[in-house]
């Protein structure tokens, strides 16, 4: 009966040294294969240009892009409105 109990946790260390061995490869395969990437393309930010601001970055300027902001929070009120009467049914 020992030697039944010695083969098993025998076993069990094999196990645990396999999925160790498969958790280290995927590690090295996903995060090992990544090499950095030096930015040789100019991105398609970089590549539109702005137009230029007499002023800078003011606050009237920075108000002025934030106004073109679709303001969604009424939406967003009815939808927490609405959930909020379906969690209360509950």
């Amino acid at each position: 009966m020992d030697q039944t109990t010695n083969q098993s946790s025998s076993t069990v260390i094999w196990y645990v040294v396999g999925i160790a061995v498969i958790v280290a490869l995927a590690f090295w395969y996903f995060y090992g294969k990544q090499a950095p990437t030096t930015d040789t393309q100019s991105t398609t930010v970089g590549q539109t240009q702005e137009p230029a601001q007499s002023n800078g970055n003011t606050t009237t300027n920075i108000s002025a892009e934030l106004n073109q902001v679709s303001n969604t929070s009424s939406a967003l009120d009815a939808d927490a409105a609405a959930s909020a009467t379906s969690v209360n049914g509950f």
